[in-house]
C-alpha cells in the first residue's frame, strides 16, 4: 500500500507543470527590454543610425560662409622702354604687396554671393609713373547664378537630400534589426519555457521509473515478480536518465542563446511561468494594410524609390546647358596712400557694375544622357521589387494566419491526446498493482504520456511562435510590444533610440 500510494504521488506529480528553475530569472517583458536596450547587433545598427544622422549635418556645411585670405609680398625686375627719351632701354624695379579678403556664400537657387576686399601697392625704381608708390584697392559684390543646368534647390541641396534618404534608410534597418531581435528574442523564450517543461517532466519520469524499480525489487524478494522485472526497469531507469541529460543540455542551450540576446554574459535564467495561449485578432486585409504602412522592408524600399527619384531629377537636371547670370557691383580706389585710395572706395565717384551671361554645352552630352537613362532603369527595377515584396509581404500574412489556425488546433489535439495517456498510465498502474500489467507496460505508458506532454507544451510553444510571426509580417511587432522609435537621433548621445513604454 505505502509503494502504491506513492506511486500515485509520482503521478500527480507527472501531470503537473513544475519548473525545472529554482532561481528568480526574467520575464519575457524584461527580456524584451533588455534586448532593445542592450543587444549588441541592435547597438552596431544603432551607431550606424547615428553616423548617417551626423552625414545628414555634415551635408548641411554646403550653407557655411567661405571665407578667403590672401597675401603676397615680392619684387619684380623687367626690362622697359622709355618712349619719352629716345625709345632707350632700360630696367624697372617693382616692388609690390597683395592683401585679398572674400566671403563666399551659396544660396539655395544655385547662386555664390561673394563680397571681396582687394588692397595692392606698388612701388617701382622709375620717376616716370604719376602714383609712386600706388595704392589700389576694390570693394566688390559679385553674384553667378545658374539659370538652367545647376538652378534650383533640388539640385543644390543634393547632397543634403541623399543624406536625409540615407538617414531614413538606415532608421528602417535598425527597426529591421529590432524586428528580428525581438522575434529572436521571443521564440527563444518560448523554447526556453518549452525545454523546462520538458526537463521538468523528465526530472518526474526519472523519479517514476526509481519508484517502479524499488517496486519490483520489492516484489522479486518475496517472490511475487521474476527477476526479469528488475532489468526491465534498471534498463527503463537507464534510458530516462539518458533522456534527462539530453533535456539538460537542450535546456541550457537555449538560456545560453536568451543571454548572448539580451547581452547577459552567460546564461539567461528565466521566470517562473507557465506557457500561455494569448488571443490575437487576425485578418489578411487588415494585416496586409498594416504591413503596407509598418514593415520596416517595404518602408526601406519606399525610401530607396524615393531617392532614386531624387537622383533621376538631379539627371534631367544634367541634361540643360550651361547658362549662367553673372552680375557685380564695386568701388575702386587709387592713390599715392592706403587713405585717399580707401577714400575712393567708400564714395560713389568710381562706382562700376557689370552684367553678363555665360553659356556651355557639351556637344552630344553623351554623360548627361546615359546618367538619365540609367537612373529611369534602376527606378523601374526598384517599383518591380517593391511590388514583388508587397506580394510576398500577402503571402506570408496568409502563411501566417494558416500557421495560426494549425497551432490552435495542434494545442486541442494534442490537449486530448495528453488526457489519454494520462487515463491509460493510471489504468496501467493499477493493473500492474494486481499482477495484470507488467513492467514494460507501465514503462511504455510512462513514455506515451511523456511524448503527449511533449507534444501540448510544443504546440503551445508553437502557438506562441505563431503569433510572433504573424506580428513580424504586418509589422505589428514593436507597436505590440510598446516599442517605438525613440528619436531624434542624438549623434553624441548614447542613450538607446527605442523607448519601451510599461504596460
Amino acid at each position: 500500500m505505502i509503494a502504491s500510494r506513492a506511486t500515485a504521488v509520482v503521478l500527480l506529480l507527472c501531470v503537473l507543470s513544475v519548473a525545472s528553475v529554482r532561481a528568480q530569472g526574467v520575464d519575457l517583458r524584461q527580456a524584451e527590454r533588455l534586448a532593445i536596450e542592450r543587444n549588441l547587433q541592435l547597438r552596431a545598427e544603432t551607431f550606424t543610425t547615428r553616423a548617417s544622422d551626423a552625414a545628414v549635418r555634415r551635408e548641411y556645411g554646403l550653407y557655411d560662409p567661405l571665407a578667403f585670405a590672401f597675401w603676397a609680398e615680392g619684387t619684380s625686375r623687367e626690362r622697359t622702354s622709355f618712349i619719352f627719351q629716345g625709345g632707350l632701354i632700360g630696367k624697372e624695379v617693382l616692388d609690390g604687396r597683395q592683401v585679398d579678403l572674400s566671403l563666399t556664400q551659396k544660396i539655395p537657387s544655385g547662386a555664390d554671393l561673394t563680397l571681396s576686399f582687394a588692397n595692392f601697392r606698388q612701388d617701382s625704381s622709375l620717376p616716370t609713373r604719376t602714383f609712386n608708390p600706388s595704392y589700389s584697392s576694390e570693394l566688390k559684390l559679385s553674384l553667378v547664378q545658374p539659370l538652367l543646368r545647376d538652378f534650383g534647390r533640388t539640385v543644390t541641396e543634393q547632397e543634403i537630400l541623399f543624406a536625409v534618404k540615407d538617414r531614413e534608410i538606415s532608421i528602417q534597418d535598425l527597426r529591421e534589426r529590432a524586428f528580428e531581435i525581438l522575434s529572436q528574442v521571443r521564440d527563444t523564450w518560448f523554447d526556453a519555457l518549452r525545454t523546462r517543461d520538458e526537463l521538468s517532466y523528465r526530472e518526474t519520469s526519472v523519479a517514476l521509473a526509481k519508484k517502479v524499480l524499488d517496486e519490483n525489487q520489492a516484489r522479486v524478494d518475496v517472490g511475487v515478480l521474476p527477476p526479469v522485472e528488475i532489468l526491465e526497469a534498471e534498463v527503463g531507469l537507464q534510458t530516462r536518465e539518458r533522456q534527462l541529460l539530453d533535456a539538460q543540455r537542450a535546456y541550457q542551450d537555449v538560456l545560453d542563446e536568451l543571454g548572448v540576446l539580451i547581452n547577459a554574459g552567460g546564461a539567461a535564467e528565466v521566470a517562473d511561468e507557465p506557457l500561455g495561449q494569448p488571443t490575437i485578432e487576425v485578418a489578411e486585409e487588415k494585416g496586409f494594410r498594416s504591413a503596407l504602412e509598418k514593415r520596416p522592408d517595404l518602408l526601406r524600399r519606399i525610401k530607396e524609390i524615393e531617392r532614386l527619384n531624387l537622383e533621376r531629377s538631379v539627371a534631367h537636371n544634367q541634361l540643360l546647358p550651361t547658362v549662367d547670370l553673372s552680375a557685380s557691383y564695386s568701388h575702386v580706389g587709387l592713390g599715392v596712400d592706403f587713405d585717399p585710395a580707401m577714400d575712393d572706395v567708400f564714395s560713389d565717384d568710381f562706382e562700376n557694375w557689370e552684367v553678363g551671361l555665360t553659356m556651355s554645352y557639351p556637344l552630344g552630352n553623351r554623360e548627361a544622357r546615359n546618367e538619365y537613362l540609367r537612373s529611369q532603369l534602376r527606378l523601374k527595377g526598384e517599383h518591380a521589387r517593391l511590388a514583388q515584396l508587397r506580394e510576398d509581404t500577402r503571402k506570408e500574412i496568409r502563411a501566417a494566419i494558416r500557421l495560426l489556425d494549425f497551432s490552435r488546433k495542434k494545442i486541442e489535439v494534442a490537449a486530448r491526446g495528453r488526457d489519454l495517456a494520462e487515463e491509460k498510465l493510471r489504468t496501467l498502474l493499477k493493473r500492474k498493482e494486481v499482477g495484470l500489467a507488467t513492467t514494460r507496460d507501465v514503462l511504455e505508458g510512462e513514455e506515451d504520456l511523456a511524448l503527449a506532454r511533449t507534444d501540448q507544451i510544443t504546440a503551445l510553444a508553437d502557438y506562441n511562435k505563431a503569433v510572433t510571426e504573424y506580428l513580424r509580417v504586418t509589422g505589428q511587432l514593436l507597436e505590440y510590444e510598446g516599442i517605438h522609435f525613440a528619436g531624434p537621433v542624438d549623434a553624441k548621445g548614447d542613450r538607446p533610440l527605442f523607448d519601451m513604454q510599461s504596460q
